[in-house]
């Protein structure tokens, strides 16, 4: 069993499943006031923190979920940033500091955030302020180049991040490749570089998990799962999550995207479907948060964590309580944001000067 505020505990409900978001109620959750800039607001006590670092990507991912949560409103993805570093930091710095009481977790987003040059004074800056859970989320190829006279992952480890995501959609590299399109050879995360990745954090505080997205052209059922946990496992890694594409509102706007997505899309309940004739997979816990539903299993000493997302229905949910923060971002203008569109939702406008 484990308990999720005062007084609420979760297990293993299979029902979940199929009730989803007609089941959640934030107000089971423990809620603190808090007062922002724009105003006193209710603020979900486990909330998340993300902190958008660059736009920048060396790849261009068909099923690019940054770009559908962006542009689901109709709007293009072409963010306006505060263009100079130290005026970034500072900048930062000062949100940090106005939502430390919260204490929330933190997580680094972008774009690929190893590509951007003040990524290691974004990890001592929150190390400063001692934030209780953080977490950055990688297509890993910028790991291991050097940044502050040691490579970013050992970065990563000495300002005491605690998780390390890194996405990979395939165990065989041609295949991850096609999908991802990253611009640069060069660019790229090596199985022979993931294996150095995942020895270099054993034994460390910063723990990795390998995160696949379910394609119909990639990995799609519990054969090729298995397949996916039994490579990576043997080179080395412990922890994963397979998710389902997010369904996302119909005014999206980037054609190309939503096309790969809507053919390519596989439904989670059918791969948990057969994984209960699966008796390797051993179910631990399944989770019910506002706009995602996460069912975590234990296969051959992995964790295994599995979730489908609907964009869509954050709006839905925000919509009935307007009072209440679910997650907080930090965009690239300085905004401080309870949305993933740099203009909604703002709970501390930067105004330059």
């Amino acid at each position: 069993m484990i308990r999720v505020g005062a007084k609420r505990a979760i297990q293993f409900d299979k029902s979940l499943r199929y009730k989803r978001q007609q089941d959640y109620n934030i107000f089971d959750y423990e809620i603190t006031e808090f007062e922002f800039a724009s105003g006193k607001k209710k603020v979900y006590n486990n909330i998340n923190f993300s902190i958008f670092v660059d736009d920048y990507c060396n790849a261009d991912c068909k099923f690019c979920v940054a770009q559908l949560r962006y542009e689901h409103k109709n709007q293009i993805y072409d963010k306006k940033h505060i263009k100079d570093a130290d005026a970034y930091m500072v900048r930062l710095e000062e949100i940090l500091k106005c939502i430390r009481p919260i204490d929330p977790s933190v997580s680094i987003t972008g774009g690929e955030p190893t590509m951007s040059p003040i990524l290691s004074d974004i990890l001592k800056l929150v190390d400063k302020y001692g934030f209780r859970k953080r977490t950055i989320t990688t297509n890993g190829s910028g790991l291991l180049n050097v940044q502050d006279n040691d490579t970013v992952l050992n970065n990563l480890i000495k300002h005491n991040w605690n998780h390390l995501n890194i996405s990979r959609v395939h165990y065989e590299d041609s295949i991850n490749k096609e999908i991802m399109r990253y611009n640069s050879e060069k660019e790229y995360c090596t199985i022979e570089m993931l294996k150095e990745i995942l020895s270099a954090t054993n034994n460390t505080n910063l723990h990795h998990r390998l995160s696949c997205l379910l394609l119909k052209n990639g990995i799609c059922d519990v054969n090729g799962i298995k397949n996916y946990l039994d490579f990576h496992q043997s080179i080395g890694a412990d922890n994963f999550i397979f998710r389902e594409l997010m369904d996302y509102d119909k005014k999206a706007v980037n054609i190309e995207k939503i096309k790969y997505c809507d053919e390519n899309k596989v439904r989670l309940n059918d791969i948990w479907e057969q994984m209960d004739r699966y008796p390797e997979f051993k179910p631990y816990l399944n989770i019910l948060g506002y706009y995602y539903y996460v069912e975590i299993y234990k296969y051959n000493n992995l964790v295994v964590a599995s979730e489908s997302a609907d964009l869509s229905q954050q709006y839905i949910e925000k919509e009935k309580h307007k009072d209440v923060v679910y997650e907080m971002i930090f965009h690239n203008n300085g905004n401080l944001c309870g949305s993933w569109v740099d203009n909604e939702e703002i709970l501390d406008e930067y105004k330059k000067g």
